[in-house]
């Protein structure tokens, strides 16, 4: 079962480089296979044209996204949160530089955005312990557990290290929903903040109530304001393809988690 389900994630998410190449050769073949399936080729490949220039639209990605994230907002007053004794900061990636005996690990833009939430949260609430999850995806170029650059990230931001604690062995949400529950037990912390980024939200709140738990959600931002993508826009680019496929891929791991009894 894993392995069919890396092998979609890595080849079949619509606005992938490899879908698109798999759905290339797929039209060619159905084009020069003759005269039966030539037209199909031809429809195939307009239907391609046409999802992709879609999904390179930022109001098509931001429509996705939304979808994903209706229902949950920032906190913004200590009242919502005044009897909570922890936050849960949950990993969106990051990436491991080697050259030699040297290494540098980066956060992504979401774990980024992550980090800065749960450093914003901490300064509101009355000191309460930072668990910082995330382990490794050497398929992602990840070889470190981001939970280490992101406990670097909240101790420049301002959180106390003897704060932090490291989870550092899960490869995906379900993995953090089993592995944190006890770090909160042996703590002595009966309710927490769950931050994760708004299109991820759902599904890591959903995982975490399987398990018994009752976390308050806090979205971070779903882009930095240094971010030249804007949700209103209909010039299809880059960026907003990255961002469609990100949502459609968090749609699929609903669906997923769904048909597994995750959530």
């Amino acid at each position: 079962m894993d392995w069919i389900v890396e092998l979609i994630k890595e080849m079949l998410i619509p606005g992938s480089t490899m879908f698109l190449m798999i759905g290339l050769i797929l039209g060619v073949v159905l084009l020069f296979s003759g005269w039966k399936t030539e037209k199909w080729g031809r429809r195939w490949l307009l239907f391609l044209a046409i999802l992709y220039l879609l999904l390179s639209i930022p109001l098509t990605a931001s429509l996705l996204e939304r979808g994903l994230s209706v229902g949950y907002e920032p906190i913004s007053t200590i009242t919502e949160v005044s009897d909570t004794e922890a936050i849960v900061i949950l990993g969106g990636g990051g990436a491991s530089f080697r050259a030699g005996e040297l290494e540098v690990n980066t956060l992504s833009e979401s774990s980024a955005l992550r980090a800065m939430e749960g450093a914003r949260l901490y300064q509101m609430l009355d000191d309460p312990i930072v668990i910082v999850s995330g382990g490794t995806n050497p398929r992602a170029g990840l070889l470190t557990p981001e939970s280490k650059p992101m406990r670097d990230t909240l101790v420049d931001l301002g959180v106390p290290s003897h704060k932090i604690l490291l989870e550092s062995n899960s490869f995906n949400t379900h993995d953090q929903a089993l592995n944190i529950p006890p770090m909160l037990a042996a703590a002595g912390v009966e309710r927490f903040i769950l931050v994760t980024s708004p299109a991820h939200m759902r599904r890591a709140y959903f995982t975490f109530v399987e398990q018994g738990l009752d976390p308050v959600p806090a979205i971070s931002t779903q882009r930095s304001e240094t971010s030249s993508f804007s949700s209103n826009s209909i010039v299809p680019g880059p960026g907003a393809l990255a961002g469609s496929q990100s949502a459609l891929r968090e749609w699929m791991g609903l669906i997923y988690y769904t048909l597994r009894g995750w959530i």
